[in-house]
């Protein structure tokens, strides 16, 4: 079976076990909602009526009372208005879908109200000046409101124990439907699982087998071939890889040997170009006149730069090829930085850009390959100058640890400059071969090849430090690099 027929059915499975569960929930989301429907709408509307009828009952009383003392008609008709509302409620709840012991509350609370009513209407009309018969009306009146508001208060009391009952009913159904809603998800889980395991063992392999050689790719290895015998996909899939890095390792060849070629072809005859323009500035053949000076002064600089790109491309070759030698010797990391940087004092003053040097006034002892560490502070320094402006200033700075460190940690130099720094999303990429970072109008400096970067990166690494990039405090850039303190 190929891999999508087999992840296809193992989903299918797992799918359709999970929609069992969701149509379960479903049913039992709308058993839940019918009970709490019929607890909104019932129990707790009966619970609501009963407060509002004991409240009534409480105003009939006073009304009563007053009614009885004074015969203000104004009494007697506010008595017939709270009349009508408990009349009105009681025939709400009658109506309501009740349960047997609501009803039969519900019931005696209309038979008690039916005989009230009957009083009522008698003693309704009289007045406190009448015979003190009347007063024994009043009396019958109120002790019918009492009984009134006790069967209420008992009705109420039937009603919350219902609303107890279904509440428990249905927190009942809930634990239920909980808990058979966890055990089909368990046995749902454990079917994926054991689906998902089958089909995750049966592309591991091929899985585990292409990864290895894309690793191996990555690192620069194009001998790696994979089984291509399968007839799924993974078999097409390691066809087509090998046949990618059969063709990567001739282009990969055809590049080594192409850049190796140039480059050795081209350093012979440069140098002889540069000999030839010193002793011409020299003035050994013949005098000069300032024209034809400026411009031997122009090649000369020409091919110095295009020496310098040639000898970073044979750099390029050897650290590709791994045979790059380090001399790892104890040297004071102070006097290598002094000694690169006094090569550039002649540009800067041409440039017209300030170096402060900081050292510290004791040496910094590190184990390193002098000339290739003297080659990391050169470029730094050389990039700081052609992102400098005129009037501009770069700071040198050696530090014998970092804060983060203890004392016997890694040394630490900075090169700061004062330039349009270095966007965010090129702070990694400019230590990649061959990248160049986008140059805003009016920064000075030519152009290299993007290789100056990327051989620092590979010579530090090599050191085993750390070297990166991070934007200044004000403006620019900071390029700053680490090295392992001598033992």
């Amino acid at each position: 079976m190929k891999v999508t027929g087999r992840i296809a059915t193992g989903t299918g499975i797992a799918v359709f076990l999970l929609l069992a569960v969701l149509v379960w929930d479903l049913a039992t989301i709308r058993r839940l909602a019918a009970v709490t429907q019929e607890l909104s709408q019932v129990r707790l509307r009966v619970s609501i009526l009963a407060l509002e009828q004991d409240r009534l009952l409480n105003r009939i009383d006073e009304f009563t009372r007053k009614y009885s003392v004074t015969g203000d008609e104004a009494y007697d008709q506010r008595l017939k208005e709270l009349q009508e509302g408990f009349a009105g409620r009681l025939a709400e709840l009658s109506a309501l879908r009740l349960s047997e012991e609501e009803r039969s509350e519900v019931g005696e609370l209309s038979s008690l109200w039916a005989g009230y009513w009957r009083s009522a209407m008698a003693f309704q009309g009289t007045s406190a000046a009448e015979t003190p018969a009347d007063s024994g009306r009043t009396e019958d009146l109120l002790v019918r409101l009492d009984e009134l508001q006790r069967q209420v208060r008992r009705l109420d009391e039937v009603a919350q124990t219902t609303v107890s009952r279904e509440a428990e009913r249905s927190a009942m159904v809930s634990r239920g439907a909980e808990r058979l809603s966890w055990a089909v998800v368990g046995v749902a889980m454990v079917v994926s699982l054991i689906i998902l395991w089958f089909t995750v063992r049966s592309i591991q392999r091929p899985l585990r087998r292409l990864a290895g050689g894309t690793r191996a790719v990555a690192d620069g290895d194009f001998a790696v071939q994979l089984d291509s015998s399968g007839k799924d996909e993974f078999g097409r899939l390691a066809k087509s890889f090998n046949q990618m890095v059969r063709r990567l390792a001739e282009l990969d060849q055809v590049k080594k040997d192409f850049l190796s070629h140039v480059s050795h072809e081209l350093k012979t005859p440069l140098v002889s170009m540069q000999e030839t323009n010193e002793l011409l500035l020299e003035e050994i053949p013949g005098p000069l006149n300032d024209r034809q000076r400026r411009f031997l002064a122009l090649n000369l600089e020409s091919s110095l730069r295009l020496s310098s790109m040639i000898s970073r491309l044979l750099d390029l070759s050897q650290l590709e090829a791994g045979v790059m030698e380090y001399e790892l010797l104890r040297h004071d990391l102070a006097e290598i930085v002094a000694t690169a940087v006094v090569s550039f004092e002649a540009r800067s003053r041409e440039a017209k850009v300030g170096i402060e040097l900081n050292l510290p006034g004791h040496s910094v002892p590190v184990n390193c390959d002098h000339d290739r560490i003297i080659q990391v502070v050169g470029n730094l320094v050389d990039n700081a100058l052609k992102f400098s402006s005129p009037g501009g200033s770069i700071e040198i700075a050696v530090h014998p640890f970092q804060e983060e460190y203890s004392e016997k940690g890694p040394a630490f130099v900075e090169v700061r400059d004062r330039g349009p720094g270095v966007p965010d999303g090129d702070k990694e990429r400019i230590f990649e071969r061959f990248y160049q970072a986008a140059r805003g109008p009016g920064q000075g400096g030519s152009r290299g090849v993007g290789l100056g970067l990327a051989i620092c990166r590979e010579i530090i690494e090599a050191h085993g430090g750390v070297i990166n990039v991070r934007d200044g405090e004000e403006r620019g850039s900071i390029f700053s690099f680490t090295l392992p303190a001598a033992e």
